[in-house]
């Protein structure tokens, strides 16, 4: 699984959110960091969420056009969104990285890791905003976020097929279920359409405006970031080293992908942190990185092992090829096994060697 450039949490799937009023009692800012000798908590964190809020508009926005014009929408909301100093970026600055892409499978990819950081973000320091209004934007979040992975699965699926399914299927059975899995992604595209068009997209959509805009932040939000960010970046320290001590005494499937949620936190927080603390988080991050994708790599291979055994059990005529397709995924699971607890070692020794 290729590494996000900036990533599933068990958040409960609720209702659309109320809108949160923009602004709060952080300082202005605008500007870049020319003048600014000690960011604020709210700074540096509205400059994350703003640039990840960006990324999914833009990239999820409605694909149908008239088929002529497919990006118009894009390009519309694109206008309205403007452009906008953030901390320690120029207005030009701050739109670097966050533009729409172009190939499709790229555009899901970048809506469900902007999506994953504003998730993450909101968790680990979720007590510089209403924990109300957070944890129901978290919860909007992981039901689009599910549905969009949807996608991404069966994606991931045909990429299995096609690319292994050739050392132990005959042509016409990699064909068959190719098939099988392009009737799924047809099926679950359309349901994804129609979210995409309905209220509840449309309320995510103005919850995002509100973190381009800015959130309503705490008033603590208004002290320097490093002295208010660092302590809650703990939490998902102490977070990840209790699922961490189960994943080692009992390295199921299951604790690991738990291990692995803990780590996006790790990573996505120390990101933030990074902006004002600089390389010893950065190397924190990466650590967390290079393991959650290793796990990543498990967990794509479980959910593939799944999905065709589920397949053999619904379809007899395919069972004999499913079955041949998973033993291949299950020597893959374990070749993806290998190694985890050194990275995990690399992570513990980042993070003591920046916080102690």
């Amino acid at each position: 699984m290729t590494a996000e450039p900036f990533e599933d949490h068990d958040d409960h799937h609720g209702g659309p959110v109320a809108p949160a009023p923009g602004g709060g009692d952080v300082p202005d800012d605008g500007g870049t960091d020319e003048g600014i000798a000690e960011p604020t908590a709210g700074m540096v964190l509205h400059r994350v969420l703003a640039l990840a809020a960006r990324t999914f508009l833009l990239n999820d926005s409605d694909r149908s056009g008239d088929g002529r014009h497919p990006d118009d929408s894009a390009q519309t909301l694109s206008a309205s969104l403007g452009t906008r100093p953030l901390w320690a970026q120029s207005a030009d600055e701050s739109l670097r990285g966050s533009e729409r892409r172009t190939d499709p499978l790229d555009q899901v990819h970048q809506s469900r890791v902007a999506m994953r950081r504003v998730r993450s973000n909101l968790r680990t320091y979720r007590l510089l905003l209403d924990p109300g209004w957070g944890t129901a934007l978290r919860a909007e979040l992981a039901w689009y976020g599910n549905e969009l992975g949807r996608s991404r699965d069966l994606d991931l699926l045909a990429g299995v097929v096609a690319g292994r399914g050739p050392e132990v299927l005959e042509p016409d059975e990699v064909a068959r279920l190719l098939a099988v899995v392009d009737w799924h992604r047809t099926q679950v595209g359309s349901e994804i359409d129609v979210d995409r068009a309905g209220p509840r997209r449309a309320a995510l959509t103005a919850q995002m405006m509100v973190l381009w805009d800015g959130p309503a932040f705490k008033p603590k939000a208004g002290r320097p970031a490093a002295g208010v960010l660092s302590p809650m970046l703990h939490r998902a320290w102490h977070d990840l080293r209790g699922v961490a001590r189960k994943a080692r005494k009992d390295p199921t499937d299951v604790h690991l992908h738990q291990l692995r949620i803990r780590l996006k936190d790790l990573r996505y927080g120390a990101e933030t942190l990074a902006l004002v603390e600089g390389d010893p988080a950065r190397k924190t991050a990466r650590a967390a990185e290079r393991m959650q994708s290793r796990l990543g790599d498990l967990h794509d291979t479980v959910f593939s092992i799944g999905w065709l055994e589920s397949l053999a059990t619904g379809q007899p005529d395919l069972a004999d090829a499913a079955q041949r397709l998973v033993t291949v995924q299950r020597a893959a699971a374990t070749e993806a096994r290998k190694g985890w607890k050194r990275d995990l070692k690399d992570v513990e020794r980042r993070w003591r060697r920046w916080q102690g």
